[in-house]
């Protein structure tokens, strides 16, 4: 199994152990916020605009701070 995954997502891995710290960690917020978006459902719409502005934030952060040239699609 771990080389099924491994031949899945190996580029990506490759890319994520060479980013440094900050980029790391601006990637897995990125990632976090995005999962809240596709999870949470709320009755009242200020909650639903905090998360919609959380994941803005953070893909913000993800374009300014990361290289994503380096990943293919």
């Amino acid at each position: 199994m771990k080389r099924g995954l491994m031949t899945l997502f190996g580029d990506q891995l490759r890319w994520f152990i060479r980013l440094n710290r900050k980029q790391r960690l601006c990637v897995l917020y990125f990632c976090l916020s995005f999962g809240i978006l596709l999870s949470v459902v709320f009755d009242h719409p200020l909650p639903e605009f905090l998360v919609v502005l959380n994941f803005g934030v953070s893909a913000r952060l993800i374009k300014r701070h990361v290289p994503l040239s380096a990943l293919e699609e």
